[in-house]
C-alpha cells in the first residue's frame, strides 16, 4: 500500500491512521508509544534498504525492536511498505489472531521482516549486540526507548557494545520523556541527561529531531569513529497531543478508546 510521490508528512499521516485502522477491532493496543516512532521506524527500513527482493535473505541488515511497546507501529510501517500483507493487520490483539503484542514468530509462522521475537522490555538491545558482534558484514539498527534506559541489562549490552567497538550496530533511542504513567524524570531520570551519559559509555553521539524524516535520515548516514547512538527527540502521542492532556498518562499506554475519541484522533492526524 505504499504512495508514491507523497511528501514526508502525509506518509505518516497514511501510517498513524492504519495504526488506529489497525487497533480499532480490538480496542487495544499501544497507540501513544508507536505514534511517537513512525518517522523512526520509516527511516530506518528505507535507509537499510529492507525490501520485497531481499527481506527473505538471512544475509541482510537488521531491525530490531527493544522498545516492544511500539511493535504495533512495526507492523504497520512493514504493512505500508508491502513487508507484512496488510490482511494480518486485521487480526490484531483478537482472540486466534496471529498479531498481537509479543506473539511475532513464537506461536504463529515466521513473518520474514520481523527479525526478532520480544516482549519484555530490555532485551533486544542484547540481542542485537550478539548479532553485530557475530557478522560484521552486516548492520544492526535497534530501536530502543528512553524509559527502557531503567533496565540493567541495557547498561551491559551498552558496556559490551562499546568495549568490543561494534561500529555495525546503531542504538537509536526514542527519547520521548515518558513511561507508562509519568515523565521518566520523576522515575529514574534516563532521558535529561541521556547524550552526555551515551558519550560516557563510549558512544558518538547524535541528536536529531525524531518526527523528522531528513533529519533522521542524516543521523543515520553519519559516520562515526566509535559505536554511534542517535538519540531521537519525539512526543509520545504525537498527533493526539490534545486528547491526552484531557486524562492522566496511563489512559492510552494500553487501553481502548470510545468512537468519539477515535473519531477526533483521526481528525486531528489528518489535520496536522
Amino acid at each position: 500500500m505504499k504512495l508514491q510521490n507523497y511528501s514526508p508528512k502525509e506518509v505518516s499521516q497514511a501510517i498513524r491512521h492504519l495504526i488506529l485502522d489497525t487497533v480499532k477491532p480490538s480496542n487495544a493496543g499501544h497507540i501513544t508509544s508507536s505514534f511517537s516512532v513512525v518517522e523512526i521506524l520509516y527511516a530506518i527500513y528505507n535507509y537499510a534498504n529492507i525490501n520485497i527482493s531481499n527481506v527473505g535473505d538471512k544475509l541482510r541488515d537488521r531491525v530490531i525492536i527493544s522498545k516492544e511497546h511500539c511493535r504495533l507501529a512495526q507492523v504497520c510501517v512493514l504493512a505500508y511498505l508491502g513487508l507484512l500483507d496488510e490482511k494480518l493487520l486485521k487480526e490484531y490483539c483478537l482472540d486466534g489472531g496471529r498479531l498481537g503484542h509479543d506473539l511475532y514468530n513464537i506461536i504463529c509462522p515466521a513473518i520474514p521482516a520481523i527479525d526478532i521475537a520480544s516482549g519484555s522490555l530490555g532485551h533486544g538491545l542484547g540481542v542485537g549486540a550478539g548479532m553485530a558482534y557475530a557478522d560484521k558484514a552486516h548492520n544492526i539498527y535497534v530501536l530502543c526507548g528512553d524509559g527502557e534506559l531503567q533496565e540493567g541489562s541495557m547498561y551491559e549490552a551498552l558496556l559490551f557494545i562499546s568495549q568490543k567497538r561494534i561500529n555495525n550496530l546503531v542504538v537509536i533511542v526514542d527519547r520521548n520523556n515518558m513511561q507508562i504513567d509519568n515523565y521518566t524524570r520523576n522515575i529514574i531520570n534516563t532521558s535529561d541527561n541521556l547524550k552526555e551519559r551515551m558519550l560516557s559509555l563510549g558512544f558518538d553521539v547524535v541528536e536529531c529531531d525524531g518526527h523528522n524524516s531528513e533529519e533522521l535520515m542524516r543521523a543515520l548516514k553519519k559516520s562515526t569513529v566509535n559505536p554511534k547512538c542517535i538519540i531521537a527527540n519525539t512526543v509520545k502521542g504525537k498527533g493526539m497531543e490534545f486528547i491526552l492532556r484531557q486524562f492522566n498518562f496511563a489512559k492510552f499506554h494500553h487501553s481502548g478508546m470510545t468512537e468519539e475519541e477515535f473519531k477526533l484522533v483521526y481528525g486531528a492526524i489528518k489535520n496536522e
